[in-house]
């Protein structure tokens, strides 16, 4: 269960009380299962199911806080293996972010916690491990695959959403840059005088088709043709800008990497964009191809441990 779920479920807990949730401490500790020679007792297991109930509600609160708490120590051993670490500050701002999310402070959550019979330390064990098999997982997997296009294609399909269906409007632009040239020894005077020049394009520029060809036959001046660019694709501080400039215009002078730097506008029209739907669709298959292969890793993980149970 991930943070947001867990503080969503925390959240409707709070509005109907948690008294009934309690549980009482246990009488005496024991060992209930050893995973590659790391003991999970019966405390621990009445406190993994104690916060399940608060957050879950499993019909086998402990059956399932067995079976995760096994889980989490094949995650914490296998983090330990590639070296990863998670620092304490980590969970505390995890922990935080859940109170926060439920309107609480971190300490009001962990006495919510400890009066459903679970504590904070329990909670900050959970996301501890979270967090390290996050890594693991990323660490494990990094730069094998990925979705292509015809991947989001064809699940836009199943979906039975094609592109007319899922299209939104936007703009999209036509753009060139003008870049006059700066050595980066320049003198004060030798980048004002630049400047001026830039300025003195920017006002006789009247069109694309004239104004880039004429700059490019001045000195120390070049044209870099960017091609067209969806208003969805860039950030909103930059498609106010382009707003601003008139088509067949140049924005203003900005210095630069290489000098004084202008953009512009050479064409702009409204069109229909199924961007905003294949981003979604993107990152759902991506979310759902690292959760395959994070079950797979943990069942490897588990056929290859020695579980005892007692």
């Amino acid at each position: 269960m991930t943070a947001r779920r867990v503080a969503y479920a925390l959240a409707c807990a709070l509005a109907f009380g948690v008294a009934a949730n309690a549980a009482p401490a246990a009488a005496q500790t024991t060992i209930k299962v050893v995973v590659n020679d790391l003991p999970i007792t019966s405390y621990d297991i009445s406190q993994r199911a104690a916060l399940l109930k608060l957050t879950a509600r499993p019909p086998n609160p402990v059956q399932l806080a067995t079976q995760e708490l096994i889980q989490e120590r094949l995650q914490m051993q296998e983090a330990r293996r590639l070296r990863i670490n998670v620092s304490d500050r980590e969970v505390d701002q995890a922990f935080a972010s859940i109170a926060q999310r439920v309107k609480l402070t971190p300490a009001q959550l962990g006495q919510v916690l400890s009066q459903a019979g679970s504590s904070a330390a329990e909670l900050k064990s959970r996301l501890r491990a979270q967090i390290a098999w996050s890594q693991v997982v990323r660490m494990k997997f990094r730069g094998s695959g990925g979705v292509s296009d015809q991947d989001v294609i064809a699940a836009l399909g199943a979906k039975g959403q094609d592109k007319d269906a899922n299209a939104h409007k936007t703009v999209e632009y036509d753009l060139s840059q003008v870049v006059f040239v700066v050595p980066a020894n320049a003198s004060a005077g030798q980048k004002a005088a630049r400047q001026r020049e830039a300025e003195q394009l920017r006002q006789r520029f009247s069109s694309c088709e004239q104004g880039l060809a004429f700059a490019k036959g001045l000195s120390a001046v070049v044209v870099k043709p960017l091609g067209k660019k969806l208003q969805s694709d860039m950030p909103a501080q930059m498609t106010q800008v382009l707003d601003g400039i008139g088509v067949g215009k140049l924005g203003p002078a900005q210095p630069g990497p290489s000098g004084i730097e202008m953009i512009a506008v050479c064409a702009r029209r409204e069109i229909d964009s199924d961007a905003a739907a294949r981003a979604s669709i993107k990152t759902e298959l991506t979310n759902e191809q690292g959760n395959i292969a994070a079950r797979r890793y943990l069942r490897d993980l588990e056929r290859n441990a020695v579980i005892e149970y007692r």
